[in-house]
């Protein structure tokens, strides 16, 4: 598994469901919907999920901003901030 970045930031749009927030120094390896990727929270329980899209944009520090949307497939409440997200080899 490959770190893509630390959750920042979590929140739910009527539109797109559950949207993860993070800065990733270097993002190579999450780049198409429907990736698999693992959340593994703070107290290591793993989650399993699959992307719906994918935003990035390019932060003043020159770290790329992510957003991920995964969709009505889990609650911002199953995401605690401090999570990790893996993307799966």
């Amino acid at each position: 598994m490959e770190k893509v970045m630390d959750v920042e930031d979590v929140f739910e749009s009527k539109e797109y469901g559950t949207i993860i927030v993070g800065l990733s120094p270097v993002l190579t390896s999450l780049n198409k919907i429907g990736d698999n990727i693992v959340v593994r929270t703070p107290e290591h329980k793993e989650l399993g999920l699959k992307v719906v899209s994918v935003q990035i944009s390019n932060s003043p520090t020159d770290k790329k901003m992510v957003g991920i949307c995964l969709g009505n497939s889990i609650k911002p409440i199953d995401i605690p901030l401090g999570s990790v997200v893996y993307t799966i080899s």
